[in-house]
C-alpha cells in the first residue's frame, strides 16, 4: 500500500523531531556514562528497543523467512549493536558535541560503499565531498594539524561506528528491500536483543540500580535513546521518505551534528571555531555527495536496474 504525500507542514515537522531526537542522543550518552560504562549503555540502548519494537509489532513475525536471518543479524550487529557501544565509548574522552558531528559521515562511506559493492557511479562532484567530509573530520580531530593521540585515537571509534551504519544501509537496500521498516527493526534487534540483555544482567548493572542514585534517572536517558532513537524514529524516517523524498528525509543529516553541537554548549564544552570549521566541511561533502540523490536512493536505483 502506497503511503500518501505528507503536506509540507507536517512533513517539516517530523524532520525537526527527528533531528532533535538523533542529535540529543551524544549528549543522552553523556548523561548515561554517569552511572554506567560504555557496554551496558550500548547493550541497554539495544535491549530497550528490543523490547519495545516486540511490544508494537509482534505480529510482524509471521513474515520471518529464513533468507532474512542472515542480512536481519547483519543489520542488528553492524546497525545498532558495534555502533551504540563504540560511541559511548568515544564520548568518555571527547566531547558529545564533537562525536556527534563525526555522525555526519554516514552518507560518505554510505556512497563509498555503493560504489565498492554494487558499481554505483560517482562523478567527480562526488569524490570531490568525500574528500571535502573527510578533511573536515581530520581537522576535527587534528585542530591546526597537531596531533593529539587521545583525541585521534577516540575519534576513530565514531568513525567505525559510520562505515557500520553504511554497511547496515547497503544490507537494507540490497537484501531486506522488501520488507517494511518496522519489520527491518524488529528483526535486527530480536537477533542481538536477547544476548544485549543476557550481558546487561551479567554486569554489575542491578548493583549500580541499588547504589546509585542517579542511575534511575541515567538509565531513562538511555532508554529514551532506545525507544525513541532507535525504535520510533526509524519507523518516522522511513514514512518521511515513502511521504516526501529519500533526499527530503536524507538532509536530516545536515541538522543532526547542529542539534549535537547546541547541547555541547548548553552542556559547556569546549566548542571552538575548529568545531565550526569540521562541520561546514563535512556537510558541504554531504551536500555534495547528495547533488544527485542520496546515496541509499542511489543504489536502490541501481539494484532495481541490475534486476531488469
Amino acid at each position: 500500500m502506497k503511503t500518501p504525500k505528507i503536506n509540507p507542514a507536517l512533513a517539516w515537522a517530523m524532520f525537526i523531531l527527528l533531528a532533535l531526537i538523533w542529535g540529543s542522543s551524544f549528549i543522552l550518552m553523556k548523561r548515561g556514562l554517569e552511572s554506567f560504562d560504555f557496554a551496558q549503555i550500548g547493550m541497554l540502548r539495544i535491549a530497550t528497543a528490543w523490547i519495545f519494537t516486540v511490544i508494537i509489532a509482534f505480529r510482524k513475525f509471521k513474515l520471518w523467512k529464513k533468507v532474512d536471518t542472515m542480512p536481519s543479524a547483519i543489520v542488528g550487529y553492524f546497525g545498532n549493536a558495534i555502533p551504540y557501544i563504540l560511541f559511548p565509548l568515544a564520548v568518555t574522552r571527547l566531547d558529545s558535541s564533537l562525536v556527534g558531528i563525526l555522525n555526519s559521515l554516514v552518507p560518505l562511506f554510505t556512497l563509498i560503499i555503493g560504489l565498492i559493492w554494487f558499481g554505483v557511479r560517482v562523478r567527480w562532484i562526488g569524490v570531490t565531498g568525500i574528500i571535502l567530509g573527510f578533511a573536515g573530520a581530520l581537522w576535527l580531530l587534528l585542530p591546526g594539524l597537531q596531533i593529539d593521540a587521545d583525541k585521534l585515537g577516540f575519534g576513530i571509534y565514531p568513525i567505525i561506528a559510520t562505515v557500520c551504519y553504511a554497511l547496515s544501509i547497503n544490507t537494507i537496500n540490497s537484501k531486506l528491500k522488501d520488507l517494511d521498516s518496522l519489520s527491518i527493526t524488529l528483526f535486527s534487534t530480536s537477533t542481538v536483543g536477547p544476548l544485549a540483555l543476557i550481558y546487561v544482567f551479567s554486569t554489575d548493572f542491578l548493583e549500580i540500580m541499588q547504589s546509585d542514585p542517579n542511575a534511575w534517572l541515567n538509565l531513562g536517558y538511555i532508554s529514551i535513546m532506545g525507544v525513541v532513537g532507535t525504535s520510533l524514529a526509524v519507523i518516522l524516517f522511513n514514512y518521511l521518505i515513502k511521504g516526501t523524498s529519500s533526499l527530503f528525509a536524507a538532509s536530516v543529516t545536515y541538522a543532526i551534528p547542529l542539534v549535537a553541537l547546541l547541547w555541547g554548549i548548553w552542556d559547556g564544552e569546549d566548542v571552538g571555531p575548529e568545531h565550526l570549521v569540521g562541520m561546514l566541511l563535512i556537510l558541504a561533502g554531504v551536500y555534495l555527495v547528495n547533488l544527485k540523490g542520496s546515496p541509499a536512493d542511489r543504489i536502490r536505483k541501481r539494484l532495481a536496474k541490475n534486476r531488469k
